[in-house]
């Protein structure tokens, strides 16, 4: 007989111990060594020519090799390989196949066979399921009843043996959530593949899970949960940010949008005055025309400042310094006077600071020039003088600035807009509409408030409250020996 195998030599096919059978392509026996015959217990002469099908079930022939390491390991659930002896009896093996040719040239195969003892039964459950780092199993009934769990399912999920599982999960289709217990969820199918679930979402610290199950031969589910809580806190970091990136890109166009009208109206205005001046012969028209060119040109420096301030606050933040109000008070009107154009008015001011504040001057600084400047730009043209009162009540916790004016006011349908970027709430003053904007975020970042109380026609009132900030602390001295 010659066989053309890389495997079949004469000493394996008389071996003891390792049962070699050869099949033709019809699946007959053709050969079988002596060991091959007393492993299924039949004579040789009863084995040739037999079609294996008869000598595998077919469970046995549903898979091509035994996978001999479940059996090493005590899992007879799965995996495990039998044949059915002449006798009746169950024989446990190995089995592995070789595709050989003939020698009359026909394609065969070489079956090797090595007998097993018997497993012994396992009368109770492990004790301990398998470990793995951050993966929680466990295996029940078809009641939700727990058989078996591992470390790490009864630390962090309490899942224990014995005990139906009761613990709440929460499924999301889209937007609507769902929950039930794990026994439940378990009872809906026979297996879940890469669920997400979402374990006791009511605590303060639900855990997110990436669920799969399978069902045994036994009919219990075995259930194994990997935590992906450490992925949904990075899935929602970025989600953050991203809505954060989208609002602040949504901001910035419409600064630019409000910005870029604001700064071509002006130098609009001025170069439409200069054509004008050009062609003027009248020296007293000269004049007229080129007061409104440093009007035109006022206004341009004015908002470039503002749009400089507020680019400067915007990426840096807060100081903690002491806050002298008197000194920010003063400055505040000694620029407006300058830039006022001989507006009338009266200042009255009233400084009630006996202790030290800290908070940061920069950002108070704008909160005044701010409301300052705008009660100039929207006084009474009826009452004259003017009138402007600056309150300040501090303390080392708190202060409070109050700046009214007896101005042309605002009408109650604007007072909810006043602070938006580029909002006007009169057109008889050509202001930027970013002053009370910058008020506001510079509130806001001091975690202050601010309040608005005007009526059209009689003056306005800002009040706003800022918390004081802790000073920063002084650091020590180093004294050096002499």
């Amino acid at each position: 007989m010659t066989i053309k195998s890389a495997t079949l030599t004469q000493p394996l096919w008389t071996s003891p111990t390792i049962g070699l059978g050869i099949i033709n392509a019809q699946r007959r026996l053709t050969e079988a060594n002596p060991t091959f015959c007393a492993i299924y217990g039949y004579e040789h002469i009863e084995l040739i020519g037999r079609s294996i099908d008869q000598l595998i079930p077919q469970h046995f022939r549903d898979k091509a090799r035994l996978h001999y390491q479940n059996y090493v390991h005590g899992d007879t659930s799965k995996g495990l390989q039998f044949i059915q002896r002449k006798d009746g009896e169950q024989q446990y093996v190995q089995i592995s196949t070789e595709d050989i040719t003939l020698d009359s040239g026909e394609p065969g195969q070489l079956i090797t066979l090595i007998a097993l003892p018997s497993p012994s039964p396992k009368t109770e459950p492990p004790t301990a399921a398998p470990s793995l780092p951050g993966v929680f199993w466990f295996e029940c009934d078809t009641q939700g009843m727990c058989l078996q769990s591992n470390s790490l399912a009864q630390q962090k999920l309490g899942v224990y043996p014995q005990q139906m599982l009761l613990q709440s999960v929460a499924i999301y289709s889209g937007l609507i959530q769902r929950t039930v217990t794990i026994a439940e969820l378990l009872s809906e199918r026979p297996e879940w593949e890469n669920a997400e679930w979402q374990l006791n979402p009511e605590s303060e610290y639900p855990l997110w899970m990436l669920a799969n199950t399978q069902l045994t031969e036994r009919k219990t589910k075995v259930v194994c949960l990997v935590s992906l809580t450490d992925q949904k806190r990075l899935e929602d970091a970025l989600t953050k940010t991203l809505q954060s990136l989208r609002a602040s890109n949504d901001h910035l166009q419409h600064f630019l949008q409000g910005a870029t009208h604001d700064l071509k109206a002006p130098l609009a205005s001025l170069l439409g005055l200069i054509d004008i001046f050009q062609d003027e012969d009248d020296e007293a028209e000269k004049e007229v025309y080129l007061q409104l060119m440093e009007k035109s040109i006022h206004r341009l420096n004015e908002f470039v400042h503002e749009i400089v301030d507020y680019s400067k606050r915007k990426h840096r933040g807060l100081l903690r310094e002491t806050v002298d109000f008197q000194v920010l008070v003063n400055d505040a009107f000694e620029h407006l006077e300058y830039s006022s154009n001989g507006v009338e008015i009266e200042k009255i001011v009233d400084i009630h600071q006996k202790a030290p504040f800290y908070s940061d001057p920069h950002s108070i600084k704008v909160i005044l020039n701010n409301l300052i400047s705008n009660a100039y730009k929207y006084s009474s043209t009826h009452r004259r003088p003017g009138e402007i009162r600056v309150s300040v009540f501090a303390s080392e916790k708190e202060a409070t600035l109050q700046v009214s004016d007896n101005g042309l006011g605002i009408a109650k349908e604007h007072l909810d807009n006043i602070f938006d970027m580029f909002y006007r709430a009169s057109v008889k003053q050509e202001g930027s509409g970013l002053g009370l904007y910058l008020v506001k975020e510079a509130v806001n970042k001091m975690k202050g408030r601010i309040h608005v109380d005007s009526t059209l026609g009689e003056g306005t009132t800002f009040i706003v409250c800022l918390p004081a900030v802790a000073p920063v602390p002084q650091q020590k001295q180093m004294s050096l020996p002499l």
